[in-house]
């Protein structure tokens, strides 16, 4: 990991991994399965890089963390595929991160383990007994924040019971 390593807004992480996704076999994303995507991309790269993927912390809603902008954005796809990127409103220009060659690589990894699986099995996924959305869910209630502390000793517990020593 290198000093290049910044913080991007969810946006532009949802609009990359839109983009790289087809790259990689996976299709079709629904706004549900993005916004997991998203989620745990920041979630495993907070196990290794000091510096948060995604500047804004995600919120426990009843269907899992989401995050706000990205879910503003999109909501209008309901359960269809999400065929458009996230346009800044004032500009029109698309939301988009600069990388950093690590980041990438967790997304890739990230789309490689999980970016086939059904909304359903990915929400699963990031409800898990004691996990970061449970705990923010269960103690401050729904729109609650996720804390990035709780996110990152999560997936460094994650990573070093699954013996993964960087991505």
């Amino acid at each position: 990991m290198t000093a290049v390593e910044q913080s991007h807004d969810a946006r532009a992480i949802a609009n990359y991994i839109l983009d790289r996704a087809p790259q990689l076999g996976v299709e079709r994303l629904t706004i549900m399965q993005l916004l997991k995507l998203v989620y745990l991309s920041h979630g495993w790269s907070t196990a290794f890089c000091d510096v948060p993927l995604v500047e804004q912390c995600p919120q426990a809603w009843q269907y899992g963390p989401v995050y706000p902008t990205v879910y503003r954005a999109l909501n209008h796809f309901g359960g269809n595929p999400v065929t458009d990127r996230i346009k800044d409103r004032l500009t029109g220009s698309q939301f988009y991160p600069n990388l950093s060659d690590y980041q990438r690589r967790v997304i890739d990894a990230v789309l490689k383990s999980y970016g086939k699986k059904h909304a359903f099995e990915l929400s699963r996924i990031t409800h898990q007994d004691g996990g970061p959305w449970q705990n923010a869910y269960e103690a401050k209630g729904a729109y609650s924040e996720i804390p990035l502390e709780d996110l990152r000793k999560h997936y460094k517990e994650l990573a070093e019971a699954r013996g993964v020593k960087s991505i």
